[in-house]
C-alpha cells in the first residue's frame, strides 16, 4: 500500500497505510518488551551519552528489521532480528503473537549470551 495524499486548508501530508501504522506500533511492543526484559533481568543498557539511543530499529538487506541493543560496557551493538510479519502481527495487537514474540526475545538473549539459560 501507497500512502494517501490528504489535503487540508492548502496543506498536504501524507496519511500512513494501516500496515505502516503495524509496522511502527508492533515495532514499539516489541522494543518495549526487550527492554522490560533486559531491565527485569538486571542488564543496564548503554548510557545515552556514550551510544545515542541504546535501542533502535535497522533496516538490513532484504527489507529484515532488526532491533540494536548497545548493552553498557560493550563496544559494538548487538541485533536482535524480527521477520516482518511478527512485527506487523504484534503492531495488530495478536495476543498469541505476542506471546511468541516474548519467547523467541528470552531465546534470542539467551543465544546471544545475554541471559542466563
Amino acid at each position: 500500500m501507497h500512502p494517501v495524499a490528504i489535503q487540508r486548508a492548502g496543506q498536504t501530508g501524507m496519511a500512513e497505510s494501516t500496515r505502516c501504522t503495524r509496522i511502527r506500533a508492533g515495532q514499539r511492543w516489541l522494543q518495549a518488551a526487550v527492554e522490560a526484559v533486559l531491565a527485569q533481568a538486571s542488564i543496564p543498557l548503554a548510557s545515552s551519552t556514550a551510544h545515542q539511543p541504546a535501542v533502535y530499529w535497522e533496516t538490513q538487506t532484504g527489507m529484515r528489521r532488526s532491533l540494536s541493543l548497545w548493552l553498557a560496557e560493550e563496544a559494538a551493538p548487538r541485533h536482535l532480528p524480527f521477520a516482518q510479519g511478527l512485527i506487523e502481527d504484534c503492531g495488530a495487537g495478536s495476543r498469541l503473537r505476542h506471546a511468541y514474540a516474548r519467547f523467541y526475545i528470552l531465546r534470542s538473549l539467551r543465544q546471544m549470551g545475554v541471559l542466563s539459560p
